[in-house]
């Protein structure tokens, strides 16, 4: 697959791939899940060609966060909105002929999105988001046996939320606090949840602007 790697953040040293429609106007940003990073997802070269494909191509691009691969762990879904924050305003501040984004997530990438629209207003560059495969973490973690361990562990190291869970307990390293994040109801990264209720999801959804698909 081919494309140009380019550093968006110098800072933290974050960079994205771009692929396709390098010259496009458009574009759209892939945000993978836990453990994803560049070229991680069986169907970019597939989404690159069709973007590209299009009477208004888009070019794709591919960040990565801190928090990609195995680093998720002792980073936080805020410090991915810090990230793709800085990525937009890379992109618009270095060209001045850009369009058009789009937000893609997959997964956990989805709970990105939808935080990130919460927090900020409806942006004039974003002009829609695509959720592919918006499930909930702490529903499927809560299938795992390692989990109650892991939990029990947590609740009782609150005083000290950015240390590391014991190796035998996690491993790749992982945070007290991130731990948490993921497992407990109601969290910020409890977002798609089934038991979550009406009122629960008016709470999170009512003042997204962005059109989601």
């Amino acid at each position: 697959m081919y494309g140009n790697l380019f550093v968006y953040d110098s800072k933290s040293n974050l960079v994205a791939f771009e692929s396709g429609s390098l010259s496009s106007s458009r574009c759209l940003i892939l945000i993978g899940g836990l453990t994803d990073g560049l070229l991680s997802l069986p169907y970019v070269e597939k989404l690159s060609s069709k973007l590209e494909s299009l009477s208004k191509p888009y070019s794709l691009i591919q960040p990565l966060f801190r928090s990609s691969n195995l680093q998720y762990g002792w980073h936080t879904i805020d410090d991915d909105i810090q990230d793709l924050n800085i990525l937009i305003d890379y992109l618009i501040n270095n060209r001045n002929h850009l369009l058009s984004i789009i937000l893609m997530g997959h997964s956990t990438g989805c709970q990105d999105i939808i935080h990130y629209l919460r927090q900020h207003k409806k942006h004039p560059k974003i002009h829609r988001v695509i959720l592919q495969g918006p499930v909930s973490d702490r529903q499927y973690l809560s299938t795992l046996s390692s989990t109650k361990d892991q939990l029990d562990y947590c609740l009782n190291h609150l005083e000290n939320k950015k240390e590391w869970l014991p190796r035998y307990l996690h491993d790749p390293p992982l945070t007290i606090e991130r731990c948490l994040s993921l497992n407990q109801e109601n969290s910020i990264e409890d977002l798609f949840s089934s038991d979550l209720s009406d009122e629960q999801l008016k709470n999170i959804y009512e003042n997204i602007e962005t059109p989601i698909t």
